[in-house]
């Protein structure tokens, strides 16, 4: 066996324990670095670190943090999603109290009108209101009458089928818009469709069920015609969108522009401002029978020249006709650089696709609309139209509007879709019935020195609407100028 040396054992045991001295004596180091980092950070950049707050502050039991809700394990995918959720979050609140300002902003300016006749202020609106307003469906031909009482009626009638069902969910967003969150509890809006066929047999029942405080609508002068007679039998207050003003009269009024009103204003702005030989250019049609009788009667009133052209469809198909006319009514001659003589101004009565049809081949011949006033119907307010080179600096006629900036803010952000005149009249004809049947004056007297809030129409006693009418230019891009000289003649 081998004999072991104690003294050898001593050597062994004292160089393990010098080992472990030495490796125990790196942590000091490494704090001191520690240390050292920090304060060449703090002389940098003059930070300083306040260490005045006792340990005893940030315990968890002082943060009401316990034990049992700190996970002991974090997933850092998890942190990332819930980080990303977070942002996400934080845009939506901060862009909500943004829209929901502005919103009010409007809402208020809006509902200023009539302001004695509301009960509640903007503060009780709401756009995002989940509430849907009672519409019955009178194609069936039951009608259950406890859907009415306690309620004042507002019946509205619009040809929600058909052709013209576009102008009638533009004007039902505007009423519907007028009654969302309003003061007027008491007060409800019921729809009925004109477009359907054989409506009129359920006049009679339907008004007698819903037993109507105020009418709006009808929408086209055939509907107009139907709806009058039972009406005027029952005395109902109407506002219509009728733009036929033979049939007005006491307790109707009309919203819609009339020919008659357009013709007027445009015709009488270039009487001021110098045309005197004028060329009028119309559709063989009763439209253009009605502008055409308009515009004659304001010409021969100033002895001023005139010369009439009607086109039926047939001559607008047949171009080599169409052609030929044209340039004999133009007094054409075949040279270049020559400039149109015959009229000082041409007007173009007819729709869009008439207009477009006849204005390129004006140009054609000779005629340039910077120097020959070219005249329309607020048919010309269309892009199509407008941006036509060869009607750049025409003049048309075009209701003006106040507060048409609020509207569209408030439309913007309820329906987000085209806005244009059928909004303005709807949104007018609705703030004007819902605030009448809040009073108890009867509708003659609740109409006096009232003037609608967006369009600004006031309100005769015999039906007749007087209506803010502005001659427009158009200019280059399709934009359009106001025509000062001609404001206010109406």
């Amino acid at each position: 066996m081998a004999n072991f040396n104690p003294n050898f054992n001593i050597i062994i045991l004292f160089c393990i324990f010098l080992i472990v001295n030495a490796c125990n004596k790196t942590s000091p180091k490494l704090i001191v670095e520690n240390k050292t980092t920090i304060e060449l950070l703090d002389e940098k950049n003059n930070l300083t670190v306040n260490n005045k707050y006792p340990s005893e502050k940030v315990l968890k039991k002082k943060l009401n943090i316990t034990e049992s809700t700190v996970p002991t394990k974090i997933n850092d995918n998890n942190v990332i999603f819930e980080f990303k959720n977070e942002r996400m979050l934080q845009g939506i609140d901060k862009k909500k109290p943004k829209k929901n300002q502005k919103t009010n902003k409007a809402l208020t300016a809006v509902f200023k009108m009539f302001k004695q006749n509301l009960s509640s202020g903007s503060t009780n609106l709401n756009l995002n209101n989940n509430e849907t307003l009672r519409s019955i469906d009178y194609s069936n031909k039951s009608f259950n009458t406890e859907n009415f009482v306690n309620y004042k009626n507002i019946l509205v009638f619009l040809p929600f089928t058909g052709s013209y069902s576009n102008f009638a969910l533009k004007i039902r967003k505007s009423l519907d818009m007028t009654i969302l969150r309003s003061s007027s509890k008491n007060v409800q809006i019921i729809y009925f469709d004109t477009g359907i066929k054989n409506y009129e047999l359920n006049l009679e029942h339907l008004l007698e069920n819903v037993d109507p405080h105020l009418i709006i609508g009808p929408f086209t002068r055939e509907s107009l015609l139907k709806i009058k007679p039972f009406v005027i039998s029952k005395s109902i207050p109407m506002f219509t969108f009728s733009n036929d003003i033979a049939l007005i009269e006491k307790n109707i009024w009309s919203f819609g522009f009339s020919p008659e009103e357009q013709v007027d204003s445009v015709f009488s702005c270039a009487l001021k401002n110098g045309n005197k030989k004028f060329g009028l250019i119309v559709p063989n049609n009763l439209y253009g029978n009605i502008i055409l009788e308009r515009s004659i009667g304001l010409i021969n009133k100033e002895n001023n020249y005139f010369e009439k052209l009607q086109l039926s469809n047939k001559q607008l198909n047949n171009k080599p006709k169409l052609f030929s006319i044209l340039k004999k009514f133009l007094n054409y001659k075949e040279k270049t650089n020559l400039d149109h003589t015959k009229f000082d101004a041409i007007f173009i009565g007819g729709g869009k696709e008439f207009v477009l049809e006849i204005a390129p081949l004006l140009a054609f011949y000779d005629v340039d609309s910077r120097q020959v006033q070219i005249l329309g119907t607020e048919k010309f307010n269309i892009d199509d139209i407008k941006n036509e080179p060869s009607l750049e600096k025409a003049w048309f006629p075009m209701i003006s509007n106040n507060n048409i900036e609020d509207l569209k803010l408030i439309w913007n952000d309820a329906w987000n879709d085209e806005y244009d005149y059928f909004r303005n009249v709807g949104f007018d004809a609705g703030l004007i019935g819902i605030n009448y049947l809040n009073q108890e004056k009867n509708i003659n007297d609740f109409l006096k020195g009232v003037k609608s809030f967006i369009n600004g129409f006031i309100f005769n006693s015999n039906g007749f609407v007087k209506k803010p009418i502005s001659v427009m230019q158009i200019e280059k891009l399709g934009k359009l100028k106001n025509i000062k000289l001609c404001n206010n003649l109406n």
